[in-house]
Protein backbone atom coordinates (compact mmCIF):
# COMPACT_ATOMS: atom_id res chain seq x y z
CA UNK A 1 0.00 0.00 0.00
CA UNK A 2 2.59 2.38 0.94
CA UNK A 3 4.61 1.76 -2.30
CA UNK A 4 1.31 2.40 -4.73
CA UNK A 5 1.05 5.80 -2.16
CA UNK A 6 4.72 7.01 -2.92
CA UNK A 7 4.00 5.79 -6.69
CA UNK A 8 1.24 8.28 -6.88
CA UNK A 9 2.73 11.30 -5.28
CA UNK A 10 5.94 10.56 -7.51
CA UNK A 11 3.48 11.07 -10.31
CA UNK A 12 1.96 14.17 -8.89
CA UNK A 13 5.04 15.45 -8.21
CA UNK A 14 6.68 15.06 -11.90
CA UNK A 15 6.91 18.27 -13.64
CA UNK A 16 5.51 18.86 -17.25
CA UNK A 17 7.98 19.62 -19.82
CA UNK A 18 8.97 23.64 -20.19
CA UNK A 19 9.55 24.25 -23.65
CA UNK A 20 9.50 27.16 -26.10
CA UNK A 21 9.30 26.89 -30.33
CA UNK A 22 11.40 29.12 -31.79
CA UNK A 23 10.59 30.29 -35.38
CA UNK A 24 11.26 33.32 -38.25
CA UNK A 25 8.25 34.25 -38.99
CA UNK A 26 9.23 36.46 -42.71
CA UNK A 27 10.51 32.77 -43.87
CA UNK A 28 7.88 31.55 -46.32
CA UNK A 29 8.10 27.88 -44.55
CA UNK A 30 6.54 29.54 -41.21
CA UNK A 31 4.07 31.58 -43.06
CA UNK A 32 2.64 28.10 -45.13
CA UNK A 33 2.58 25.99 -42.00
CA UNK A 34 1.36 29.08 -39.24
CA UNK A 35 -2.20 27.18 -38.70
CA UNK A 36 -0.11 23.87 -37.89
CA UNK A 37 2.31 25.38 -35.90
CA UNK A 38 -0.81 26.53 -33.71
CA UNK A 39 -2.40 23.28 -33.84
CA UNK A 40 1.07 21.50 -32.45
CA UNK A 41 1.42 24.16 -29.51
CA UNK A 42 -1.82 23.54 -28.33
CA UNK A 43 -1.31 19.70 -28.82
CA UNK A 44 1.96 19.98 -26.91
CA UNK A 45 -0.21 21.90 -24.47
CA UNK A 46 -3.00 18.87 -24.01
CA UNK A 47 -0.51 16.53 -23.49
CA UNK A 48 1.45 18.61 -20.36
CA UNK A 49 3.68 20.42 -22.26
CA UNK A 50 4.53 24.35 -21.07
CA UNK A 51 4.77 25.65 -24.42
CA UNK A 52 5.23 28.96 -26.13
CA UNK A 53 5.91 30.09 -29.39
CA UNK A 54 8.14 32.76 -29.90
CA UNK A 55 8.85 34.17 -33.18
CA UNK A 56 12.40 35.60 -34.06
CA UNK A 57 12.04 39.67 -35.97
CA UNK A 58 16.39 40.22 -36.58
CA UNK A 59 19.19 38.04 -37.38
CA UNK A 60 20.71 36.19 -33.83
CA UNK A 61 16.94 36.35 -32.50
CA UNK A 62 17.51 32.63 -32.14
CA UNK A 63 20.48 32.35 -30.11
CA UNK A 64 19.43 34.95 -28.07
CA UNK A 65 15.66 33.16 -27.41
CA UNK A 66 18.10 29.71 -26.73
CA UNK A 67 20.40 31.49 -24.34
CA UNK A 68 17.64 32.73 -22.80
CA UNK A 69 15.89 29.54 -22.36
CA UNK A 70 18.99 28.11 -20.66
CA UNK A 71 19.21 30.56 -18.10
CA UNK A 72 15.55 30.44 -17.67
CA UNK A 73 16.01 26.35 -16.84
CA UNK A 74 13.63 25.32 -19.87
CA UNK A 75 13.54 21.55 -20.86
CA UNK A 76 13.59 21.87 -24.39
CA UNK A 77 13.93 24.20 -27.13
CA UNK A 78 12.45 23.28 -30.40
CA UNK A 79 13.46 24.83 -33.94
CA UNK A 80 10.67 25.39 -36.11
CA UNK A 81 12.98 25.66 -39.67
CA UNK A 82 15.71 23.79 -41.50
CA UNK A 83 19.27 23.25 -40.76
CA UNK A 84 20.17 26.94 -40.68
CA UNK A 85 17.75 27.99 -37.77
CA UNK A 86 19.10 24.58 -35.76
CA UNK A 87 22.90 26.27 -36.20
CA UNK A 88 21.63 29.47 -34.92
CA UNK A 89 20.24 28.02 -32.10
CA UNK A 90 22.82 25.32 -30.77
CA UNK A 91 25.09 28.31 -30.53
CA UNK A 92 22.92 29.38 -27.27
CA UNK A 93 22.41 26.05 -26.06
CA UNK A 94 26.07 24.28 -26.46
CA UNK A 95 26.78 23.08 -22.89
CA UNK A 96 23.08 23.34 -21.36
CA UNK A 97 20.32 20.57 -20.09
CA UNK A 98 17.92 22.36 -22.70
CA UNK A 99 17.47 19.76 -25.05
CA UNK A 100 16.95 20.61 -29.01
CA UNK A 101 14.19 19.77 -30.98
CA UNK A 102 12.88 19.84 -34.12
CA UNK A 103 9.83 20.58 -36.31
CA UNK A 104 11.78 20.54 -39.97
CA UNK A 105 10.63 23.24 -42.23
CA UNK A 106 13.51 24.37 -44.74
CA UNK A 107 15.35 23.16 -47.90
CA UNK A 108 17.18 20.27 -47.28
CA UNK A 109 16.66 18.95 -43.31
CA UNK A 110 20.01 17.28 -43.00
CA UNK A 111 19.91 16.68 -39.06
CA UNK A 112 15.87 15.29 -39.42
CA UNK A 113 16.91 13.06 -42.43
CA UNK A 114 20.39 11.95 -40.57
CA UNK A 115 18.10 10.79 -37.69
CA UNK A 116 14.76 9.85 -38.93
CA UNK A 117 12.50 13.10 -38.07
CA UNK A 118 9.60 12.46 -39.71
CA UNK A 119 9.68 15.90 -42.43
CA UNK A 120 6.00 16.39 -41.88
CA UNK A 121 5.25 18.37 -38.58
CA UNK A 122 2.69 16.45 -37.37
CA UNK A 123 5.29 13.31 -37.04
CA UNK A 124 7.78 15.55 -36.30
CA UNK A 125 5.72 16.40 -33.20
CA UNK A 126 4.99 13.01 -32.05
CA UNK A 127 9.19 12.48 -31.92
CA UNK A 128 9.43 15.34 -29.73
CA UNK A 129 6.67 12.98 -27.20
CA UNK A 130 7.90 10.12 -27.76
CA UNK A 131 11.14 10.02 -28.79
CA UNK A 132 14.43 9.32 -27.19
CA UNK A 133 16.84 11.94 -25.26
CA UNK A 134 20.64 11.71 -26.37
CA UNK A 135 23.61 13.71 -25.66
CA UNK A 136 25.85 14.22 -28.78
CA UNK A 137 29.17 15.96 -29.68
CA UNK A 138 29.15 19.63 -31.44
CA UNK A 139 32.00 20.40 -33.95
CA UNK A 140 33.84 23.96 -33.08
CA UNK A 141 35.54 25.75 -35.77
CA UNK A 142 36.89 29.08 -34.37
CA UNK A 143 33.95 30.41 -32.35
CA UNK A 144 31.20 29.11 -33.81
CA UNK A 145 29.78 25.53 -33.50
CA UNK A 146 28.53 22.96 -35.43
CA UNK A 147 26.09 20.17 -35.57
CA UNK A 148 26.75 18.36 -39.13
CA UNK A 149 29.44 19.40 -40.76
CA UNK A 150 32.22 22.09 -42.52
CA UNK A 151 33.27 21.96 -46.08
CA UNK A 152 35.83 23.53 -47.23
CA UNK A 153 36.18 24.17 -51.42
CA UNK A 154 33.88 23.69 -53.67
CA UNK A 155 30.93 23.70 -51.31
CA UNK A 156 31.89 26.75 -49.62
CA UNK A 157 32.43 28.75 -52.81
CA UNK A 158 28.70 27.15 -53.91
CA UNK A 159 27.36 28.45 -50.34
CA UNK A 160 28.74 31.51 -50.78
CA UNK A 161 27.74 32.22 -54.35
CA UNK A 162 23.97 31.48 -53.57
CA UNK A 163 23.87 33.36 -50.02
CA UNK A 164 21.37 36.39 -50.33
CA UNK A 165 21.27 35.87 -54.23
CA UNK A 166 17.76 35.30 -56.21
CA UNK A 167 19.02 32.07 -56.73
CA UNK A 168 18.52 31.03 -53.53
CA UNK A 169 14.82 31.57 -53.86
CA UNK A 170 15.08 28.10 -56.12
CA UNK A 171 15.69 26.11 -53.28
CA UNK A 172 17.62 23.18 -53.73
CA UNK A 173 17.56 23.51 -57.48
CA UNK A 174 19.20 26.77 -57.30
CA UNK A 175 21.79 25.34 -55.00
CA UNK A 176 22.56 22.36 -57.74
CA UNK A 177 22.78 24.75 -60.75
CA UNK A 178 25.39 26.64 -58.80
CA UNK A 179 26.85 23.76 -57.60
CA UNK A 180 27.13 22.32 -61.38
CA UNK A 181 28.49 26.16 -62.79
CA UNK A 182 31.32 25.61 -59.76
CA UNK A 183 31.94 21.77 -59.50
CA UNK A 184 32.73 21.90 -63.69
CA UNK A 185 35.18 24.95 -63.25
CA UNK A 186 36.62 24.82 -59.36
CA UNK A 187 40.36 24.53 -59.68
CA UNK A 188 42.12 22.17 -56.99
CA UNK A 189 44.01 23.61 -53.55
CA UNK A 190 46.87 22.97 -51.79
CA UNK A 191 45.94 22.73 -48.09
CA UNK A 192 48.29 21.45 -44.94
CA UNK A 193 46.45 19.65 -42.23
CA UNK A 194 47.76 18.67 -39.00
CA UNK A 195 45.59 15.70 -36.71
CA UNK A 196 46.34 13.36 -34.14
CA UNK A 197 50.03 14.22 -34.33
CA UNK A 198 50.43 13.64 -38.57
CA UNK A 199 50.38 16.37 -40.56
CA UNK A 200 49.27 15.98 -43.91
CA UNK A 201 49.51 17.81 -47.16
CA UNK A 202 47.13 17.47 -49.63
CA UNK A 203 46.18 18.82 -52.97
CA UNK A 204 41.96 18.45 -52.68
CA UNK A 205 38.86 19.52 -54.42
CA UNK A 206 36.83 19.51 -51.20
CA UNK A 207 37.56 18.98 -47.47
CA UNK A 208 34.45 17.82 -45.10
CA UNK A 209 34.93 17.64 -41.26
CA UNK A 210 31.77 15.93 -40.11
CA UNK A 211 30.46 15.68 -36.80
CA UNK A 212 27.58 13.62 -38.33
CA UNK A 213 27.55 11.16 -41.83
CA UNK A 214 24.89 12.61 -44.01
CA UNK A 215 26.09 15.58 -46.32
CA UNK A 216 23.54 17.36 -48.33
CA UNK A 217 20.44 14.93 -47.70
CA UNK A 218 22.04 12.43 -50.12
CA UNK A 219 25.53 11.84 -49.74
CA UNK A 220 27.71 10.61 -46.52
CA UNK A 221 31.43 11.73 -47.15
CA UNK A 222 32.08 11.21 -43.50
CA UNK A 223 30.16 7.96 -43.54
CA UNK A 224 31.98 6.43 -40.52
CA UNK A 225 31.27 9.28 -38.32
CA UNK A 226 29.47 8.79 -34.58
CA UNK A 227 28.37 12.02 -33.27
CA UNK A 228 29.31 11.17 -29.89
CA UNK A 229 32.60 9.36 -29.89
CA UNK A 230 34.51 12.53 -28.88
CA UNK A 231 35.76 13.20 -32.45
CA UNK A 232 35.55 14.35 -35.68
CA UNK A 233 36.23 12.75 -39.10
CA UNK A 234 37.90 14.52 -42.02
CA UNK A 235 37.16 13.07 -45.75
CA UNK A 236 39.88 14.71 -48.18
CA UNK A 237 38.56 14.84 -51.60
CA UNK A 238 41.82 14.62 -53.68
CA UNK A 239 42.63 16.65 -56.98
CA UNK A 240 40.92 14.76 -59.91
CA UNK A 241 40.55 15.50 -63.62
CA UNK A 242 37.35 16.68 -65.04
CA UNK A 243 36.16 13.33 -66.07
CA UNK A 244 37.16 11.78 -62.70
CA UNK A 245 34.98 14.68 -61.19
CA UNK A 246 31.68 12.97 -62.67
CA UNK A 247 32.45 9.85 -61.62
CA UNK A 248 33.76 10.90 -57.56
CA UNK A 249 30.11 12.19 -57.33
CA UNK A 250 28.27 9.54 -58.69
CA UNK A 251 30.32 7.07 -56.33
CA UNK A 252 29.52 9.37 -53.31
CA UNK A 253 25.67 9.79 -54.30
CA UNK A 254 25.21 5.78 -54.76
CA UNK A 255 27.28 5.05 -51.86
CA UNK A 256 29.72 3.24 -53.36
CA UNK A 257 32.19 1.42 -51.74
CA UNK A 258 34.78 2.43 -54.46
CA UNK A 259 34.40 5.79 -52.99
CA UNK A 260 37.12 4.98 -50.68
CA UNK A 261 39.73 5.69 -53.59
CA UNK A 262 38.83 9.59 -54.00
CA UNK A 263 39.34 9.81 -50.64
CA UNK A 264 42.04 10.37 -47.41
CA UNK A 265 39.97 9.31 -44.49
CA UNK A 266 41.13 10.20 -40.99
CA UNK A 267 39.34 10.90 -37.68
CA UNK A 268 40.73 13.46 -34.44
CA UNK A 269 39.64 16.10 -31.55
CA UNK A 270 41.56 18.49 -33.17
CA UNK A 271 42.35 19.52 -36.59
CA UNK A 272 44.35 22.66 -37.71
CA UNK A 273 44.36 23.77 -41.49
CA UNK A 274 45.78 26.01 -43.62
CA UNK A 275 45.41 26.52 -47.53
CA UNK A 276 48.92 28.30 -49.86
CA UNK A 277 45.13 30.53 -51.18
CA UNK A 278 42.17 31.81 -48.89
CA UNK A 279 39.75 28.94 -49.44
CA UNK A 280 36.04 29.45 -49.07
CA UNK A 281 34.06 27.62 -45.86
CA UNK A 282 30.80 26.43 -45.25
CA UNK A 283 29.28 25.42 -41.65
CA UNK A 284 26.23 23.55 -41.33
CA UNK A 285 24.94 25.03 -44.78
CA UNK A 286 25.90 28.99 -43.58
CA UNK A 287 29.01 30.69 -45.30
CA UNK A 288 31.66 31.81 -43.14
CA UNK A 289 34.66 33.69 -44.22
CA UNK A 290 38.06 31.53 -45.62
CA UNK A 291 40.41 29.40 -44.52
CA UNK A 292 43.78 30.83 -43.04
CA UNK A 293 46.89 30.89 -44.96
CA UNK A 294 49.41 31.10 -42.16
CA UNK A 295 51.22 28.80 -40.22
CA UNK A 296 51.04 30.38 -37.38
CA UNK A 297 47.51 31.28 -36.93
CA UNK A 298 45.97 28.07 -38.80
CA UNK A 299 42.19 27.51 -39.36
CA UNK A 300 41.28 25.35 -36.10
CA UNK A 301 38.59 22.97 -35.19
CA UNK A 302 37.78 20.74 -32.48
CA UNK A 303 35.32 18.98 -30.74
CA UNK A 304 33.11 19.34 -27.98
CA UNK A 305 31.90 15.80 -26.03
CA UNK A 306 28.83 15.12 -25.12
CA UNK A 307 28.02 19.61 -25.65
CA UNK A 308 24.40 18.83 -27.05
CA UNK A 309 21.26 17.03 -25.37
CA UNK A 310 19.04 15.69 -28.60
CA UNK A 311 15.51 14.46 -29.01
CA UNK A 312 15.43 11.93 -31.62
CA UNK A 313 13.14 9.25 -32.82
CA UNK A 314 13.42 5.75 -31.14
CA UNK A 315 14.60 4.17 -34.34
CA UNK A 316 17.33 6.62 -35.14
CA UNK A 317 20.29 4.96 -36.75
CA UNK A 318 22.37 3.01 -34.74
CA UNK A 319 25.38 3.15 -36.70
CA UNK A 320 25.20 6.99 -36.02
CA UNK A 321 25.54 6.94 -32.45
CA UNK A 322 28.33 5.14 -29.73
CA UNK A 323 26.55 5.82 -26.44
CA UNK A 324 23.32 4.75 -25.32
CA UNK A 325 20.00 7.12 -24.92
CA UNK A 326 20.08 9.06 -21.42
Amino acid sequence: MQETTDQANSSLEKKSTKAILIANPTSGSYTFHAHQIENIVSTLRKQGWQAELKLTRAGGDAKRLASEAVQQKIDVVIAIGGDGTIHEIIQGLAGSETALGVLPSGTVNVWAREVGIPLDLNGACNILLNGQTRRIDLGKIQDRYFLLMVGIGVDGEVTQAVEKKPVKRLGVVGYLLVAAWWGARYPAFRATVTLGGQTIKVNALQVIIGNTQLYGGAMKYTWRAKCDDGLLDLCVIRRQSLLRRGAVLIDFLLRRHQRRQWVRYETGETIKLTTTEAVAIQVDGEPLGHTSTSEEEPTLLSVAPQALKVIVPRTAPKDLFSQQPL
